[in-house]
């Protein structure tokens, strides 16, 4: 028996991930990083270590200047303390190679005797069947935890996140949502179609995690005490009390236009298809037309 439960949250991106993250890092028995997304899997299957050291090293960068700005001394130590993390999980990437052992010992320090460890990392839902096998047999206790939502809305929501990113007025983040959609029908936006499919994910989550270790929920339902206790029993952990009127991340309010939903509706079809065959009903408040 391990004395530590290790748990993964692997998606969906804009399915609730940084509202669990939210949560669970206030919780007094789940020990996670001080920063979401990891990005350990990903990055070693798709060969991008340097891509990623060098997003941390930014960001780091950006820390240390809010540090010289910061205006009283227990900011500033929040700060410290964050590009220390940054500076140990660069000496796990440093390695240049899987290092499954550091890997474990970068999640567990820290903990002081907290019997839940984790990794939130939407992208994970996009690895394969064998790479998800090897992160289930990393621990003696590893769960899984993928949030579903409703397709239509997870993916207008993740472009409306993305045109967000370059700023600007709401015509403007509008404007650019519009064209980052267009690129996504035209098959021009190959990460975003990814993150798009349930079907693959939990075609490969279902064959390789048993039912008593996944965990499957819907955005639409998990900010109510039932479907969080639900959660935390799953886990392994107690009962908490819940910020569930709190929304994390949330992007522009862009409304999407009836063409557009048209497109989105055709496309996405084959995931309502697949998520009504697999729980044989259509989730809580979906709507594929």
């Amino acid at each position: 028996m391990s004395d530590v439960t290790l748990l993964f949250g692997i998606g969906a991106t804009k399915a609730g991930t940084s509202w669990l993250q939210f949560f669970l890092e206030r919780h007094p028995q789940v020990h996670l990083w001080v920063h979401k997304e990891l990005h350990y899997f990903d990055t070693l299957d798709e060969k991008n270590l340097m891509w990623q050291m060098d997003q941390l090293c930014e960001k780091r960068m950006g820390l240390r200047l809010k540090m010289k700005e910061a205006p009283d001394q227990e900011t500033r130590k929040r700060l410290r303390f964050e590009v220390g993390e940054i500076d140990r999980w660069l000496g796990v990437l440093a390695r240049d190679k899987e290092a499954p052992g550091a890997y474990l010992s970068f999640l567990k320090k820290g903990r002081a005797g907290k019997p839940v460890v984790g990794d939130i990392t939407p992208a994970y839902a996009l690895l394969s069947e064998e790479r998800l096998q090897m992160m289930y047999r990393l621990n003696p206790a590893t769960k899984f935890v993928y949030l579903l939502r409703d397709p239509i809305s997870r993916l207008w929501s993740n472009v409306r996140m993305m045109a967000g990113w370059g700023g600007g007025s709401e015509n403007e983040i509008s404007d650019r949502a519009n064209r980052i959609f267009d690129r996504w029908s035209k098959g021009k936006e190959e990460a975003l179609g990814a993150r798009c499919d349930y079907a693959g994910p939990l075609s490969r989550l279902t064959k390789v995690v048993p039912e008593a270790d996944r965990f499957i929920g819907f955005y639409e339902t998990l900010f109510s005490k039932e479907t969080v206790d639900t959660l935390c029993r799953f886990i392994g952990i107690d009962g908490m009390e819940a910020p569930l009127e709190r929304r994390v991340h949330v992007s522009a309010r862009i409304e999407m236009d009836a063409g557009r939903r048209a497109i989105a509706a055709e496309r996405l079809a084959p995931q309502y298809d697949y998520v009504q065959t697999m729980f044989g009903r259509m989730p809580e408040r979906w709507s594929p037309s």
